[in-house]
């Protein structure tokens, strides 16, 4: 931590901006411990967690395959008020299907569509390759039929993750 320390000692009075830098810095590097011990000082100076610092520390976790400390702190987020958004959702689906959590990661998508969270092509993107990749090929030609029925606009991207699933 010395990087934390370095830069508390030589800032005046840190701000969630310079906390979420260091939380970042960490999480890139793949020290996401580090980067929680930075989030508890931060709640210790009296600051309040934002969308942006779960969101690093959500795709910290996620990044390294500890989806289960993700999930936890996912829970945590909204239990203290912090409403997730999409990117968010995004981050937790795309690990739960890297790491064969295909149950889960539908029981999410499912929530954030009841809980009015906006899908956009980038969330049905991630879907439909998880679907693919975790062999749930019927499910992600349904899905994909719902998006033309939606007339949800379809990208190139979600044109190749078809592709990819040989439909």
């Amino acid at each position: 931590m010395y990087m934390f320390d370095f830069i508390l000692g030589i800032a005046q009075r840190p701000d969630v901006i310079m906390y979420n830098s260091l939380m970042d810095g960490y999480c890139l590097v793949g020290k996401v411990e580090e980067a929680v011990r930075v989030l508890d000082a931060m709640k210790s100076a009296g600051l309040q967690p934002t969308t942006v610092t779960y969101g690093i520390l959500l795709n910290g976790y996620c990044k390294i395959g500890r989806i289960a400390a993700g999930l936890s702190l996912f829970k945590e987020m909204s239990l203290s008020g912090v409403k997730p958004i999409t990117i968010m959702y995004n981050i937790i689906l795309d690990g739960l299907f890297c790491s064969g959590r295909t149950v889960c990661a539908k029981e999410k998508f499912h929530t954030m569509n009841e809980s009015g969270i906006p899908v956009g092509v980038d969330t049905y993107n991630i879907v439909l390759s998880g679907l693919c990749k975790n062999n749930c090929t019927d499910e992600a030609i349904e899905l994909f039929k719902e998006l033309r029925a939606k007339n949800v606009k379809i990208n190139v991207m979600i044109l190749n993750t078809m592709i990819f699933c040989n439909v």
